[in-house]
């Protein structure tokens, strides 16, 4: 069985912790996002060209569960992923 699995690293480039909760920049391959986890929920913001064109305010979700699951691309999945493994 030939399957096609790609590992997917994100790096936490910029990171800020204070008392709302914690907010950061990662990466992973080409994907760029700002993910925001604090007591209201989370905001994930991904940094591609329509963001850049429309400066919107991102998906607001309830929980890091929730928001790995809405996204289909492995890279962003990696990215919350990530984050949410700096918040403790």
């Amino acid at each position: 069985m030939n399957t096609n699995f790609i590992e997917t690293i994100a790096t936490v480039t910029e990171m800020r912790i204070n008392d709302t909760g914690i907010y950061a920049m990662a990466t992973c391959g080409k994907v760029t996002a700002c993910v925001c986890i604090n007591d209201w929920g989370v905001r994930v913001i991904c940094i591609n060209a329509a963001h850049k064109v429309w400066r919107g305010a991102g998906r607001g979700f309830a929980s890091v569960a929730q928001a790995i699951e809405a996204y289909k691309k492995p890279e962003m999945k990696a990215i919350i992923a990530a984050v949410d493994a700096k918040n403790t």
